[in-house]
C-alpha cells in the first residue's frame, strides 16, 4: 500500500503495464545532451510500478545556488502543471 495520492489532472495516464513512450523519450534527450557533454549535472525524481520513489543525481552543479533555485521553480511548476485548468 502506498501513502502516495495520485492529483487528477484529467490527464491520460499511461498503462502501468506497458513502457511509458513520453517518458522514455525525455530520458533519451537527457541522455543525448548528456553524451555530447552538454549536460553536466542532473537531479531527477520518479515512481516506479509499484509506487516507489527513485531519485537519481548525477554529479553535483558546482553552483548550489542555481541548484536549489532549479528545484524550486520545479516544485512551482509541478504545481502548476497539476493544478485543475492547466495542461
Amino acid at each position: 500500500m502506498s501513502n502516495v495520492k495520485y492529483i487528477d489532472t484529467g490527464a491520460d495516464m499511461p498503462s502501468k503495464s506497458a513502457p511509458n513512450p513520453v517518458l522514455i523519450e525525455i530520458l533519451e534527450e537527457a541522455l543525448k545532451m548528456a553524451e555530447s557533454g552538454q549536460l553536466q549535472s542532473y537531479i531527477g525524481t520518479g515512481f516506479t510500478v509499484d509506487g516507489l520513489r527513485v531519485a537519481t543525481w548525477g554529479n553535483f552543479h558546482d553552483d548550489k545556488y542555481q541548484m536549489l533555485g532549479s528545484l524550486n521553480w520545479l516544485v512551482h511548476e509541478y504545481v502548476h502543471r497539476t493544478t485543475e485548468g492547466n495542461p
